[in-house]
């Protein structure tokens, strides 16, 4: 079976990559980013056949800005791997360590969580922070992006391996399907003899199918319903600018800001200043709705009688993902975040900070609202599992 083969290959790529020094692993990477840069032309030929295609199709226009690679987000994308390469390795590292009252030395340790398979939507760029990251935490990776970017992420992934046969590790350490049958993916999520962790990232609907067929460990996060709440303290021009940035600088990502919570007791006058600048935007107000995954220039408004109620509303109808206040009350500030259960939790702050690359995890596989294993952007920390080992001297149990 196809999909049986991808995953053993992976699975023992994985094996190999155990033992790989921090400093090949960083070689790797370095090298995938100067192949980026020297062949920046031929990405952008890649990618305007599929964005040729996506605009044909009738993709929206938020989904074609998703899809679109410019010399900048090439330059980014290079960027982002040489950050990862920075990073310390995440392997290795002694996570604990005591001697026991029988005099066995016990530590818990860093390792690699083995062979991952990634999922993920019409963003070529996410194919090299996939790539690029699961790699720096020394696991094997299978990269399944959606068919809109096939030219492009085929040709980046194709980097990566180049990068990989130069310094004389498998191939199959990234490994990239172009194939769009549906049942390939059914088929790679029921390898859980091989394959140890599955993240998708996308839409909702690919998250929950993911999740509703997989037979390995998921990590997710269903949509992004971000939530700006604007305290009664809240100082006017420091909330329009943090609003405008969270809603408007790009509306088409998951955390960006989907409804505006105000205190009843906010002057008429500083709810209007407050959203003019959306308006002016051309975002739309909805006053009717909440818990809504806009993407767009579109955002729900509501009023509420304080931080409690606040609170209470983004739980009811928040994701879970990131939210945020405005308020120069202290008492305010510590009650939401204390109380507010999302993965990333901003004060003063725009829900856009919520990004692996801001966090300095030099880029994300996503963003985990999940609270086992990982949570919030998952970067290499992300990416590794731990296991005990046990230092004796002839020690048995009684």
């Amino acid at each position: 079976m196809i999909a049986e083969h991808i995953a053993q290959k992976a699975k023992n790529a994985s094996l190999e990559l155990r033992s790989l020094s921090a400093q090949t692993r960083n070689d790797v990477l370095q090298k995938t980013a100067q192949l980026i840069r020297e062949q920046q032309a031929k990405i952008i030929e890649q990618n305007e056949r599929d964005v040729k295609s996506a605009k044909e199709g009738g993709m929206a226009p938020a989904m074609i800005d998703r899809l679109t690679l410019t010399p900048k987000r090439i330059e980014d994308m290079a960027k982002g791997v040489e950050e990862i390469a920075a990073l310390a390795d995440p392997l290795g590292k002694i996570l604990e360590h005591r001697t026991l009252k029988n005099g066995i030395d016990i530590s818990r340790i860093s390792v690699p969580l083995g062979a991952i398979f990634f999922i993920y939507e019409s963003r070529p760029n996410v194919t090299i922070d996939g790539a690029a990251l699961c790699f720096k935490a020394g696991n094997a990776v299978i990269l399944r992006g959606g068919k809109e970017s096939v030219h492009s992420s085929s040709f980046l992934a194709k980097l990566f391996c180049d990068s990989l046969a130069e310094l004389g590790i498998s191939k199959d350490a990234v490994q990239y399907i172009d194939n769009p049958d549906r049942s390939l993916l059914g088929d790679l999520l029921k390898q859980s003899e091989y394959l140890d962790l599955v993240i998708p990232r996308g839409g909702e609907g690919l998250i929950r199918a993911v999740s509703e067929q997989s037979r390995i460990p998921v990590i997710k996060h269903f949509n992004g319903i971000c939530h700006v709440y604007m305290d009664k303290s809240a100082d006017v021009e420091k909330a329009a600018k943090i609003l405008f940035n969270a809603k408007v600088q790009r509306p088409s990502v998951c955390n960006a800001a989907e409804t505006v919570l105000f205190h009843k007791d906010l002057p008429k006058g500083a709810v209007e200043r407050i959203l003019k600048p959306l308006q002016e935007a051309g975002v739309v107000l909805h006053y009717d709705k909440c818990g809504i995954e806009y993407l767009d220039l579109q955002i729900s408004v509501a009023f509420v009688e304080g931080v409690k109620e606040a609170c209470e509303h983004i739980e009811k109808h928040g994701s879970h993902h990131t939210d945020a206040i405005v308020a120069e009350d202290a008492k305010a500030l510590e009650y939401f975040a204390n109380n507010v259960d999302s993965s990333s939790v901003m004060l003063n702050a725009s829900t856009r900070f919520a990004d692996g690359g801001e966090y300095g995890l030099g880029a994300e596989v996503g963003i985990s609202t999940d609270k086992l294993h990982a949570r919030g952007p998952m970067g290499v920390e992300s990416l590794c599992s731990y296991k005990w080992v046990l230092k004796g001297n002839g020690q048995v149990r009684g």
